[in-house]
């Protein structure tokens, strides 16, 4: 009698003790399958929006290409407005993109109090696209490597800055920012690249140039804007000039394009940001710069 109540008292113990096991694995089990639908929704959401990993180039990998072009063109860096502010979200999102661009070159370059006054410049035009919260944390972390010194890491904290403003776009199911702030990102790079190898020509350098990929998919992402917005003055200026560079990379057939196309390509990348980061009115007309 007293082995069959130890023996009960045991099994109701070990029940106690089990029952709150099962349950802790099962809500891990529950946590688990929540992520993974909610990561799945995600991903099928990007898809739709023409986001995915197939398509998309990635801003690390964009970023990253610049690494090879060195030394960069400061006075091209130096160039940029960073103060600039404009009445529409498409240029802001632009801006925002090359101010990204710029301080990944400037880790490079090591200069780390431009660094700084990039992150200001991203913080501004974050607030100026809705998203100014999610930034500042970044930012912060931004300013706290310059003052390190930690190149490395200046530069993977800009790729996930970028990233956030991007995915904050989405989130917003504002996926034409988010698009033109990759955008903008691409084009600087761009632009400066092709500075760096029309005065420093390489066929290794050229090759990254003439990806027509990657100036393909920008091209169907102006295609996909708003039909007010992409009969705008501004937004078939800047389809033109981008649609030049890949008529030149084209001209190439797959082989790394030469100093002429080069030449050719750097010019249309300096009317495509002059005309991304140039002033218009409501009607997405130029502005033309005031008579001295």
């Amino acid at each position: 009698m007293k082995a069959a109540l130890h023996f009960a008292a045991a099994a109701a113990l070990a029940a106690c003790v089990s029952a709150p096991a099962a349950a802790q694995e099962q809500a891990a089990d529950e946590e688990i399958y929540d992520a993974e639908l909610q990561a799945s929704s995600e991903q099928h959401r990007r898809d739709e929006l023409g986001v995915n990993d197939i398509t998309t180039p990635t801003i690390s990998g964009i970023l990253k290409d610049l690494d090879l072009f060195r030394p960069p063109p400061m006075e091209i860096v130096n160039s940029l407005d960073r103060e600039a502010s404009y009445e529409n979200r498409m240029q802001t999102a632009l801006h925002f993109g090359a101010l990204v661009a710029d301080g990944f070159v400037l880790t490079i370059a090591e200069r780390p109090q431009d660094i700084q006054e990039i992150g200001k410049a991203l913080i501004r035009q974050s607030r100026a696209l809705g998203v100014g919260d999610r930034l500042t944390k970044r930012s912060k972390s931004l300013f706290e490597l310059s003052d390190k010194g930690d190149w490395l890491g200046m530069r993977e904290e800009l790729v996930k800055t970028q990233t956030d403003v991007e995915q904050s776009m989405l989130d917003l199911r504002d996926e034409e920012m988010a698009h033109m702030i990759s955008l903008g990102g691409w084009l600087r790079g761009f632009q400066l690249a092709a500075a760096n190898t029309r005065a420093n020509y390489s066929p290794e350098k050229a090759a990254v140039l003439g990806r027509v990929e990657i100036i393909d998919y920008y091209l169907d992402r102006l295609d996909t804007l708003h039909p007010r917005l992409k009969k705008t003055e501004f937004a078939t200026n800047l389809t033109a000039a981008i649609r030049g560079i890949r008529s030149v990379a084209i001209e190439s057939q797959g082989n790394p394009p030469d100093r002429d196309e080069v030449n050719r390509m750097a010019g249309f990348a300096d009317t495509a940001v002059a005309v991304a980061l140039g002033p218009v009115d409501a009607e997405g007309r130029p502005l033309k710069p005031a008579s001295p």
